[in-house]
């Protein structure tokens, strides 16, 4: 056999081995790795939506907490406690069984007993909570510091609740403290309940028990959803004995994850691991859901099954667990190894023809053609070829050369375009800004308020949310341009709205909507927050003092989207508010 014939096939076995063991060395560094940075990726995420669902569930608590602070409560309860301390604990004991079994007794809801307890005020103030809040609350009912309803949104199956687990559990022996009573199913309001139950006090003494029932189904499915939008792999809410309370096309507390994961959880811990089961291997990342696992300020659980409710909590914890086919995670890994074999072959095998065709005498050009070749390939575009023969090499020489000036003068033309689309961006910016704000307040101008409008409304209609709108307008402001000139007029605009926007939040809406007009856009508020934010403004423009002028006031109108609203509908509204405020006196918040 040649020399050349040998040499082709030692190099052609050579290449094979080492290409054969990188790759699999390759694979086996690689799968890791990427297993690894999953595993890392749904540990993370996992904790940030715990953290989401915690808020959620603390903002439910301060809604309740909130409620209960109303100083009508308070004066309904002492009054409540006061005539029954005035009787024995015998005495009260019999008083107390023989309202509730009148009450149990009593199956017509126009029943003067029952009337007087969901029609007096603190029942009306509690269906009002019901109506600005639509689809959030069911049940919310009141009692006294005996256990005894004295209040309610609807008919109740017991008027005594002093012996129930949820009231114990947020009297917590005189202590207090927030109970989250996990209902699971609640037949009341066909959905899945979270009873939020807040202890009310009168100094250090609890004087009543306020339990609101929140459907909150809705904000779990938009967790879920949003994650199996946006990642790979299936999210869950677990309780500790493995009932899925959320899960995306799956029926609340109908199945249980792997048994496996089941001991896992009882630790209620965090962390990671790999679970085997009719879907194949999955890397897993768990975490408790801190507030359901109970603390000073937070208690949270339930009963297994009561009279209104199904398949309640049994003292279990919550958990977000991420589960993630491994599969989909060697699946690139896997890909990527098979394209380096097949590379490294053909690599492997032009080497050996290479090494076979054209042998030792064309090894110097080669090496010379390399090394341009590799001068080019780091950047040095001004590199040339010196090779001048008139064979396969030579030519080689000159396409490179040609190359090596083609690529010079095409990425010449490219630095120019990439300036060019630079300007014309910066220039797209700048015309877009000048078509959405106003040149001198820097606010959004009445065209770019009424795009945010037509989304915000669209939004607020489709998610059930509040949205408010003010209208400012500056009282005597003609006066202020006749005596100071409209430059100090000018000046008053601008010092306005930067005023305001110290005040408002980032996802509000400021623009000027005509003169001396501004509207705010309030999403996600409610009549009460804008409210209080319109007085807090129109307070803080009284006090501000203003260049040259001094102290100016504002009238302000507000308005809250309604059902059947539409853009022009809202405006006019809130345009009417405004002219209310100004017959009323100026310097005033009307609501229309």
């Amino acid at each position: 056999m040649k020399i050349q014939y040998k040499v082709t096939v030692i190099i052609a076995l050579f290449g094979t081995v080492i290409v054969t063991l990188l790759s699999l060395g390759y694979d086996m560094q690689n799968y890791r790795v990427v297993r690894d940075k999953e595993m890392e990726n749904i540990k993370n995420i996992s904790e940030e939506i715990a953290l989401h669902v915690e808020s959620n569930l603390k903002e439910k608590a301060s809604l309740a907490l909130t409620l209960s602070t109303a100083p009508l409560i308070k004066d309904t309860l002492l009054k409540s406690n006061s005539e029954f301390a005035l009787l024995t604990e015998k005495k009260r004991k019999e008083e107390i069984e023989s309202l509730n079994e009148q009450w149990k007794k009593s199956a017509d809801i126009n029943d003067p007993f029952i009337q007087a307890h969901i029609t007096n005020s603190v029942a009306e103030y509690l269906s009002y909570q019901q109506m600005i809040m639509p689809g959030t609350y069911g049940e919310i009912f009141l009692t006294n510091r005996y256990g005894v309803m004295i209040a309610t949104t609807g008919k109740l199956t017991t008027l005594a609740h002093a012996h129930k687990y949820w009231w114990l559990a947020a009297y917590d022996n005189g202590q207090g403290r927030i109970f989250l009573d996990d209902r699971g199913f609640d037949t009341s309001v066909e959905g899945y309940v979270l009873g939020v139950v807040v202890p009310i006090r009168d100094g250090n003494d609890i004087i009543g028990i306020l339990k609101c029932n929140v459907n909150i189904m809705g904000p779990l499915t938009d967790v879920v959803q949003e994650y199996n939008q946006r990642h790979p792999g299936n999210l869950k809410i677990v309780r500790t004995e493995g009932l899925i309370v959320a899960e995306q096309d799956v029926t609340p507390l109908t199945t249980t994850v792997n048994e496996d994961l089941v001991g896992t959880l009882r630790q209620k811990e965090k962390g990671t691991t790999t679970i085997t089961g009719t879907n194949g291997k999955q890397l897993v990342a768990f975490l408790p859901i801190r507030i359901t696992m109970g603390s000073e300020k937070y208690g949270f659980g339930g009963k297994q099954e009561s009279i209104d409710h199904i398949k309640g909590n049994k003292g279990e914890a919550w958990h977000i667990v991420i589960s993630l086919p491994e599969e989909e995670v060697v699946k690139a890994s896997h890909k990527t190894n098979l394209l380096i074999i097949i590379a490294g072959i053909i690599l492997t095998v032009l080497t050996a023809a290479v090494a076979m065709l054209f042998g030792k005498w064309v090894a110097k050009p080669i090496v010379k053609l390399s090394q341009t070749a590799q001068g080019i390939g780091e950047g040095h575009l001004d590199t040339r070829a010196d090779i001048f023969s008139n064979d396969e090499i030579g030519s080689l020489s000159k396409s490179l050369n040609r190359m090596a000036e083609n690529l010079q003068n095409t990425m010449t033309y490219r630095d120019e375009l990439i300036q060019e689309i630079e300007k014309r961006q910066k220039a797209e910016k700048k015309l877009q800004l000048l078509a959405t704000t106003d040149e001198l307040t820097g606010a959004f101008n009445r065209r770019a308020f009424n795009d945010y409008l037509y989304t915000n409304i669209g939004r607020a209609k489709r998610y059930k949310e509040p949205l408010s709108i003010l209208l400012l307008d500056i009282d005597n402001f003609k006066i202020i341009n006749d005596s100071h000139g409209h430059d100090a007029g000018d000046q008053v605009l601008e010092a306005l709205v930067r005023v305001v926007q110290k005040f408002i939040r980032q996802e509000d809406i400021m623009a000027r909507w005509g003169g001396e007009e501004f509207t705010i856009l309030l999403p996600q508020t409610d009549k009460g927050a804008a409210m209080q934010l319109a007085e807090r403004l129109r307070e803080k423009i009284s006090e501000h003092d203003f260049p040259k002028i001094g102290h100016v006031t504002v009238s302000i109108g507000h308005t809250e989207l309604q059902v059947d609203d539409t853009s022009d509908l809202v405006v006019k509204r809130v345009d009417k508010a405004l002219y209310q405020a100004k017959e009323g006196g100026k310097n005033i918040v009307i609501s229309w």
